[in-house]
């Protein structure tokens, strides 16, 4: 077996010290305490010591200062020991504290050495006569005679004073282990197995996992194969990884075609540029400590054998030699692997759109429009070619069409006021282009109608009840015989699943989508879970399929862990009695629907209650910034938006040759 401090990884002598710190402050104070509640036993006021110790550091009045004094140097005393002790334990590798076991007996360690080195020498020595004198000063033993009946009555309950205070040193050690320990383990060091490419919170898991996963007679693992790196597939591999951190016979392992998750609903204000692109995403390596990560295509599902065929492109992504193909087993399966733009068979508006649904879209779609301003400005003259470089169309009436057509907006006016000089504001037409009879179909008829009257009081053209037919590179045709002139053109029309979903021999709905029964299991297929926009998932209470959003994704990936976990842990009485009493059904009331129309307007529907406007504008963006994962990325989209406010937006055109569509 490898050496401890080989397998050490994400290991920070600072970090771990540090949790040693917030265990001796805790510990330190339920010293204090402790105190309060022994010392009358003995007869001695509890504050008598603390005064002391404030009387040898100079402190002689008045006793609340010489009280604060005391307990001062006590916390120092108490920390510093406590470090230096973890310290040469983590240098040494005597005790590592990710094991519960091994913090308590640091902390037993600590506190024998705090109170054998340090207080019986400085009791012994110094401390006697002081709280003699302090006793004698201020009272508190009955009869006082002087210092010297005091140190005779301190003398006279030496072992009963020396026992309490022994208790209450063993009692800090134990709080300073106790708490290091569980900080250690749920954010400290992580133990890597090299040959499974997952770590470990605590080096005994560690062991354990070397032990029946690499031994001579290995056991048989379940393997959780989780596919997709979304809101849904993100969701579950937390949960599955808090539930199965340490049991050694579960595998994990998620897969997806990028490696980061894509905060999506954040995704229009990063095509503006209010939100700067890496904000929105995070690796889903940060993720990944109990389960392995692989960056591949999915190619292949194969439900009857239980498995997949992955492949990845080798060599340069531009120009790759040539592709590798693996096979990945599996007992459980969640399917979370969202959707895909569908143009409906129009192959035209195919290649000649730009979309919204990845993060390089956002980031095309931003070149592009500062691209077209840019030759705007240049042949203001031509009054036909500006027009056209100025008319910018988005299809959709749903929450993304909205979205990005109220954030485009806002950042085609901002720039051409700010920099453009040679266009005016007016030259710019944006259009949203919706099929149904009104726009955000998902709220009320009320706030729809106030939606759409706040992007028209914003100079954005609304089509109702029109359709797009055809496009080309410069121009749209419409169902009502219509044409519009235009460069760009946005499609946030329609969604639907990979071909790989559609194929799957199980049952779909009229979309595609995977019919799941009330536990999120894939009808018909027991163990295989799908989630997400992938999914058809009924509402008991209205019999319709709940709508593919970010809250419901979350949602399902917490209820399809908790229904493996019980699999996992119960699958010998499931197999015996077919008992599903311990799964849990999927029954979410949706807490409400918000959208952003630009220039700080936003409407919802939040726990029932209608909002809209300004106030609107801020619950978005207040729930929303709540479910962004990681503080830092919190941090960092705050900071957009507080810069937003007082300064110029950016109009940096960054030329890219590889990757960019349609530019």
């Amino acid at each position: 077996m490898k050496g401890i401090s080989e397998i050490r990884v994400d290991f920070s002598l600072k970090r771990e010290v540090f949790y040693i710190v917030i265990g001796s402050v805790v510990g330190a104070i339920f010293m204090i305490l402790a105190k309060m509640i022994l010392d009358p036993q003995t007869g001695i006021p509890y504050e008598i010591t603390w005064i002391a110790f404030g009387h040898l550091l100079g402190v002689l009045s008045p006793p609340s200062s010489a009280v604060l004094a005391g307990i001062t140097i006590h916390m120092i005393t108490a920390l510093s020991i406590g470090i230096a002790i973890g310290v040469f334990l983590y240098k040494t590798n005597i005790l590592i504290i990710s094991k519960l076991s091994n913090g308590i007996l640091y902390g037993l360690f600590a506190g024998s050495v705090v109170y054998i080195v340090f207080f019986i020498p400085v009791y012994e020595s110094v401390l006697t006569h002081e709280i003699a004198s302090t006793l004698n000063t201020v009272g508190g033993v009955e009869q006082l005679g002087g210092v010297e009946y005091a140190a005779e009555y301190l003398a006279r309950n030496f072992f009963t004073i020396m026992i309490g205070w022994l208790l209450i040193h063993l009692a800090y050690g134990v709080i300073v282990g106790v708490v290091s320990s569980l900080l250690s383990i749920r954010f400290g060091s992580r133990y890597r197995c090299s040959k499974c490419d997952i770590s470990f919170s605590r080096i005994d898991s560690y062991q354990k996992h070397i032990k029946l996963v690499h031994g001579d007679i290995p056991i048989q693992q379940k393997r959780i194969l989780i596919l997709g790196g979304g809101f849904a597939g993100i969701q579950v591999l937390m949960q599955l990884q808090e539930a199965f951190q340490n049991d050694i016979g579960v595998d994990l392992t998620l897969v997806s075609r990028d490696n980061f998750f894509l905060f999506t609903p954040m995704l229009p204000e990063v095509s503006s540029g209010m939100i700067e692109t890496r904000n929105i995403v995070t690796p889903v390596r940060a993720f990944c400590n109990r389960a392995r990560f692989y960056e591949a295509d999915i190619d292949a599902i194969d439900l009857q054998n239980k498995d997949i065929v992955i492949s990845h492109a080798l060599g340069r992504q531009s120009n790759p030699i040539g592709r590798r193909s693996h096979i990945l087993k599996f007992d459980y399966l969640v399917i979370a692997l969202g959707n895909e733009t569908n143009f409906f068979g129009m192959e035209n508006v195919t290649k000649n759109s730009f979309t919204i649904k990845t993060i390089g879209d956002a980031i095309v779609l931003r070149n592009h429009v500062i691209n077209m301003l840019e030759q705007a400005d240049i042949e203001h003259e031509d009054v036909d070619l500006r027009k056209g470089l100025m008319t910018f169309v988005v299809v959709g009436g749903g929450f993304s069409g909205v979205e990005t057509v109220g954030e485009l907006n806002d950042f085609i006016r901002e720039s051409i006021k700010l920099f453009y000089h040679n266009i005016n504001e007016a030259d710019a037409r944006v259009v949203l282009i919706s099929s149904g009879q009104r726009i955000l179909p998902e709220v009320t008829e009320d706030l729809s109608d106030f939606a759409l009257q706040k992007i028209r009081k914003n100079g954005i053209e609304v089509l109702l009840n029109t359709r797009l037919q055809a496009a080309d590179t410069n121009s749209i045709k419409l169902s009502d015989g219509s044409s519009i002139s235009c460069n760009t053109l946005v499609w946030a029309g329609g969604n639907k699943p990979d071909n790989l979903i559609i194929n799957l021999s199980c049952e779909h709905d009229k979309g595609g989508r995977l019919v799941t029964n009330k536990y999120l299991e894939v009808q018909g297929h027991e163990f295989v879970y799908s989630l997400g926009d992938c999914a058809c998932i009924v509402d008991p209470n209205t019999g319709k399929p709940y709508p593919p959003t970010a809250q419901h994704a979350l949602k399902q990936g917490r209820i399809a862990a908790h229904n493996i976990v019980y699999s996992v842990k119960e699958e010998p009485a499931l197999k015996a009695n077919r008992d599903n009493k311990g799964k849990k059904v999927f029954d979410y009331k949706t807490r409400g629907v918000m959208a952003l129309m630009g220039r700080r307007n936003g409407i919802g529907i939040l726990f029932g209650l209608r909002v809209h406007g300004f106030i609107g504008w801020c619950v978005w963006r207040f729930y929303y910034l709540s479910t962004l994962p990681t503080l830092q990325k919190k941090l960092r989209v705050m900071v957009d938006w507080f810069i937003d406010l007082f300064f110029k937006r950016d109009v940096t055109r960054l030329k890219i040759s590889y990757g960019e569509r349609n530019s």
